[in-house]
């Protein structure tokens, strides 16, 4: 339903960036063994303006290529590769400016000769080793039509949707400041009560949203949409799919709004609809499975006190030492 759907995170060029951008530099140096402090040697005098190996960034003795660039960004997560296509790469640069200076800092102060720096870097070198081994797993990872096509047999309720028709009522929080959207709880009730009976009525929905809707309050649906398992709270998806059309929902309290549904019409989604949904299933199903059976080859042991639920939790503290009342000094 509308209120519990997840919206999507924005990417900025602070904050979060340098965390991908680091991870997606280190990958793409490493891919090529380039140790800290090498120089990337420059384009020959022939080179073409879109050689990986033109030099696109220098600070210091450090240089960085076309083609190291472009690595980190294909490591980058979809959003964040459309928000760098729409802001331009100079945030990037900035954030490439700031760890070549920082990173030459730290080999003039030595810190690549600390235990704490040496016990990071094998650290990332098992990382970027797991993660070259899990692209490998996953490039040999085939699912077949057949497959898909058992699969979807097999799990036919799974792909069972439902037409419904919803109504929303916003209720202002307990406490929420003055402007914020959402009628007081018992109006925001009578409300929704008032509206549930005319669904139940049977009465046309226009009819019903022309008399009901007000705008940032109250949602009447008039044209209905696709509910499919899982997209919903476990107790309202029941409902949904065990009422048969014409019926209506209880309204549920989400919090901030009251909600209750119609169901139009029950459906099963084609398997020419689902068959990259089921495809991506089952290659999960295959990498996970690859995963598990190199566990299970390889000699595994772990202290499992040391990794018990509560053995990193912080020490109870002591109880307070009572005071009855303030120090005498001891007699001379």
């Amino acid at each position: 339903m509308d209120q519990i759907r997840r919206g999507r995170g924005r990417w900025s060029a602070g904050g979060p960036m340098i965390a991908v951008f680091l991870v997606g530099v280190v990958c793409a140096q490493a891919a090529h063994g380039q140790a800290a402090g090498q120089t990337t040697p420059g384009p020959s005098p022939t080179a073409q303006a879109s050689s990986p190996d033109k030099v696109v960034l220098k600070v210091g003795d450090m240089s960085i290529t076309q083609g190291v660039v472009e690595r980190a960004i294909q490591g980058f997560p979809p959003q964040a590769q459309r928000n760098l296509a729409m802001q331009g790469r100079r945030p990037l640069a900035d954030e490439f400016v700031k760890l070549l200076v920082l990173s030459q800092e730290a080999l003039r102060q030595h810190l690549d000769s600390t235990p704490d720096f040496k016990d990071l870097l094998a650290l990332s070198r098992l990382k970027i080793l797991a993660e070259q081994e899990y692209q490998e797993i996953v490039r040999r990872v085939v699912v077949t039509p057949e497959e898909t096509s058992k699969y979807y047999a097999d799990h036919q309720s799974d792909f069972d949707a439902v037409q419904v028709l919803q109504v929303v009522v916003r209720k202002k929080p307990e406490g929420a400041k003055e402007g914020i959207p959402g009628f007081p709880p018992e109006e925001a009730k009578a409300r929704a009560e008032e509206i549930h009976k005319a669904f139940i009525a049977g009465d046309d929905p226009k009819k019903i949203a022309d008399k009901y809707r007000m705008e940032n309050l109250v949602r009447v649906d008039e044209q209905p949409y696709t509910v499919r398992r899982g997209s919903t709270r476990a107790d309202m998806e029941k409902a949904v799919f065990e009422l048969k059309p014409g019926q209506v929902t209880d309204v549920y309290d989400l919090g901030q709004a009251l909600v209750f549904v119609k169901v139009v019409s029950h459906q099963a989604e084609e398997l020419k609809n689902v068959s990259t949904r089921i495809e991506n299933t089952l290659r999960q199903q295959k990498i996970n499975a690859a995963l598990e059976a190199l566990k299970q080859n390889s000699k595994v042991w772990m202290d499992d006190a040391y990794f018990s639920a509560s053995a990193g939790a912080p020490a109870p503290p002591k109880p307070p030492t009572a005071v009855v009342g303030p120090a005498t000094p001891a007699p001379k």
